[in-house]
């Protein structure tokens, strides 16, 4: 136990190591013709993903900073519909971060999309009234025509399969339609299940915040589980830590 807790304070970095994290972070491109997936999550030390149904009070102002700067090394953030209706995601981007995105060639804001096979979410949110950022709601074939139509007048609708959502055919489009080579994913559980099972997610970040829920909060990833022989194997590419809190990157 002693050498273990010396090797996460080893861990440990300076504030201004923390201030200067991922400044320079960059993603390489997909292979096989679709993005680099990277989802992006923060959960309790007891593995929950949500407090009181949402994930937005677990992280500190430094992981939502580091957020930010994870979305400024994608073309798109991606979420799924229940994230979209538990928080009002704000996909706007910091006017440093522009910048350094407009030094590269790249957009000021990174696109920003919404993953629903049935159409339906709350237009309340900001990710239909602002006009910083380009929106875009992926569906399915059999989506409510209505909501479809009620979504098309505000944003971009996609279909990206029949019954269900096609995982492989919606990155394919992605990377085709609209030059998407490095996507972050902020959740829902669900979608991380899905992307991971079906071979398709790259990296994961991992916010370790300092707390403990219980219950029945959900995790950051949902579904219905993998065979002891198929368990996904990750290699930890980096680890930080500042005022309690960890800042974990891996491998998938």
């Amino acid at each position: 136990m002693i050498e273990l807790a010396d090797k996460l304070l080893s861990l440990a970095t300076s504030k201004l190591d923390i201030d200067t994290l991922y400044d320079d972070l960059t993603f390489p491109d997909g292979k096989d013709g679709l993005p680099y997936v990277v989802l992006n999550m923060v959960a309790t030390v007891d593995g929950k993903a949500t407090i009181g149904g949402r994930s937005f009070p677990l992280g500190s102002k430094v992981d939502h900073v580091l957020m930010r700067k994870i979305r400024a090394a994608a073309d798109m953030v991606l979420i799924g519909a229940g994230t979209l209706r538990a928080e009002n995601v704000d996909f706007r981007m910091p006017d440093h971060l522009q910048e350094k995105r407009l030094a590269r060639g790249l957009t000021g804001v990174p696109l920003a999309a919404v993953l629903s096979p049935s159409a339906d979410l709350p237009l309340d949110r900001t990710f239909f009234t602002s006009k910083q950022f380009t929106a875009i709601v992926l569906c399915t074939e059999q989506a409510d025509p209505r909501k479809v139509k009620e979504l098309s007048s505000r944003v971009q609708v996609l279909s990206v399969g029949k019954a269900k959502v096609e995982l492989r055919t919606m990155l394919s489009v992605l990377l085709a339609d609209f030059g998407v080579k490095r996507l972050v994913v902020e959740g829902g559980p669900t979608l991380n299940f899905s992307l991971i099972e079906a071979g398709l997610a790259d990296e994961l970040f991992l916010t370790i915040c300092p707390k403990i829920v219980g219950g029945h909060e959900t995790s950051i990833v949902q579904g219905t589980g993998f065979s002891p022989d198929r368990v996904p194997l990750l290699r930890l590419v980096s680890a930080h830590a500042c005022d309690n809190e960890l800042f974990l990157r891996y491998a998938v």
